[in-house]
């Protein structure tokens, strides 16, 4: 049976979601704790990766169970064999054909930026942290320029490992809550750095280092290299959508 997981994770002491040589992933737990459940091995295929260090509220992923098991009693084994910082929260069956990374119709992210003269030792772990005040309002106005089809090269690698970096963004919101400003950003899909980068570039713009086009014009065709990556602490994965009717993630507003 294929099923459907929802996961939510802190990626500190993680280097990403996928499996690699050099540094444990959260790929690699959830494969080793079903490795015990199930007593074979069983690959994960998530729905996208996460760098280093980035934060996931809804990542999914489809695993191809063995045998059957009840969702509860799913629930309860993994998460009884998983670290305290990863969780299984969700798990539905789907159809075989189902695939969690080409079946996703959109992501959502969300950067937050703890924006106070000191960091605060809660949000260390999961918040950027930026002392100078940031304009909240300019980066909101900045940010409406990335709205609909673009090109979003600019904000990516030099040589990036897809076949096209034209992404399609559907809404992008820069809020404060108290000390906390907040970028959230949905579209059809992401390339590697580019949430990173845009809240790079508008944290600059909210610091007045950058003019409010800078964004417009780095969408153009002689674009401007978004030269300003944001560390990956202040990066969380809020959900992944798809056209299932049981398949629904949290909202992006779910996380502060």
């Amino acid at each position: 049976m294929r099923l459907l997981l929802t996961l939510q994770y802190r990626g500190t002491r993680y280097g990403g979601w996928q499996l690699q040589a050099n540094a444990p992933s959260v790929q690699q737990v959830v494969e080793e704790a079903l490795v015990t459940m199930f007593s074979a091995p069983i690959r994960v295929h998530g729905a996208g990766r996460t760098d280093s260090g980035v934060h996931a509220l809804a990542q999914r992923a489809h695993i191809d169970a063995p045998v059957e098991i009840p969702p509860r009693g799913f629930l309860l084994g993994i998460n009884n064999l998983l670290p305290d910082d990863v969780r299984v929260i969700r798990v539905e069956q789907v159809a075989d054909d189902f695939h969690s990374r080409f079946d996703a119709k959109g992501k959502s992210y969300a950067y937050r930026i703890w924006n106070t003269e000191f960091a605060d030792v809660f949000h260390s772990e999961t918040h950027a942290h930026v002392a100078q005040h940031l304009d909240e309002t300019k980066m909101h106005e900045a940010a409406q320029a990335l709205r609909g089809t673009h090109d979003f090269k600019a904000f990516t690698v030099a040589e990036p490992e897809v076949s096209s970096t034209i992404r399609t963004v559907e809404n992008v919101a820069v809020t404060r809550d108290g000390n906390v400003v907040r970028i959230d950003i949905t579209a059809d899909g992401f390339i590697r750095y580019m949430v990173r980068r845009i809240a790079g570039s508008l944290i600059e713009i909210g610091r007045g280092k950058l003019d409010g086009d800078a964004l417009r014009r780095s969408l153009e065709p002689a674009f401007e290299v978004a030269r300003w990556t944001a560390v990956a602490k202040g990066l969380i994965l809020v959900s992944i959508d798809y056209a299932l009717p049981d398949a629904r993630c949290p909202s992006p507003r779910d996380v502060s």
